[in-house]
Parts: structure tokens; sequence; C-alpha cells
């Protein structure tokens, strides 16, 4: 399921129009569509198609897919433990990034977080991943760690993975 050239022309920049669907390993092709375009191939992020397919199979995990235009524009992949979840990945593709589909994917985690009984949610991010930085920052999420050389990038580079959470009570 390809996007089409002009699909970011066609996004509303009010998210209300995104629609966001529960799915499971028989989505794992629209799931491995937004991998693809959503993850920088040079620090080595993206899962394969197996680490998400034998995520999805855990009887803990959960995940939505948005779609606009009856396309794949992004998604989210949740594990929950005890009073914790944790979002394992989350992906919005660059065709349609900055229109609040990301927002609306984190949003809708914690709300399932919290329907499962999760206190409080966790991530980690590459630490030069400013625009997600930001994003979790603005959802209410704050750094807790940080994990040393975690992430490869281009010509030997190394980047520390941030652990962030965020509460979510009430």
């Amino acid at each position: 399921m390809a996007l089409p050239h002009s699909l970011a022309d066609r996004v509303p920049a009010d998210p209300a129009d995104v629609q966001l669907f529960r799915v499971d390993e028989r989505q794992l092709e629209a799931l491995m569509t937004v991998v693809r375009a959503g993850f920088d191939p040079q620090f080595g992020e993206a899962w394969s198609a197996q680490q998400i397919a034998g995520t999805l199979g855990e009887a803990n995990s959960f995940a939505r897919l948005a779609q606009v235009a009856s396309a794949a524009a992004g998604f989210t992949l949740c594990r929950s433990a005890g009073g914790e979840v944790e979002l394992l990945l989350i992906a919005v593709t660059p065709a349609v990034r900055g229109r609040g589909i990301g927002r609306l994917l984190l949003d809708t985690a914690c709300a399932d977080a919290r329907a499962r009984g999760a206190e409080e949610i966790f991530l980690e991010v590459r630490e030069n991943n400013m625009a997600a930085r930001r994003l979790y920052a603005r959802a209410g999420f704050a750094e807790v760690g940080r994990r040393r050389d975690y992430y490869a990038g281009s010509a030997g580079m190394r980047y520390a993975a941030l652990t962030m959470r965020r509460l979510l009570a009430g």
C-alpha cells in the first residue's frame, strides 16, 4: 500500500479526518509500509516484519494504525507489563508529518494504556531526534534515564537513548 505523492496535500491540518484502527498480524504489510518510509535507515531503528509480527502475537501487546485517504500513514506498537506500558514503536510517514498524526497516535496510545490499567507509559528516543523529543515533551513525557551509545549512526557516530515517562493518572 504505497502513499500517493499528493497525499500530503489532501491531509487536513486537523487530524479528525484520520482514521485509527486497532491492528494485529493481519495488518503487518500496512505497518511495514510505514516502517519502510518512516525510519531513517542510517540509525538502524526500524524493526523487521518478523520482530513486529512476533510482538503483535504477544497477549500483552497492542497497536494502532493511522490511515489517511485509505493509505497507511502511521502506527504505534506498545507492550504492557504490570502497571506500565512501553511504547515500542511510533512512526509517521514523511509525507504527512507535521499534521498532528503523531500526536493523535501518541495520545491514543496513552488512552489505550490507561484503559489497560497502566499508571505510566515509557518510551525511548534517540537523543538527536529533536522532532520526536519535542512531540513527547508537549505530550507530557519527561526524561527519566539515559542509555549511552545505544544507537549507531553513520560514520561510526553513537547516540544515547533517552528514556522518557509520562504518568497516566486521571
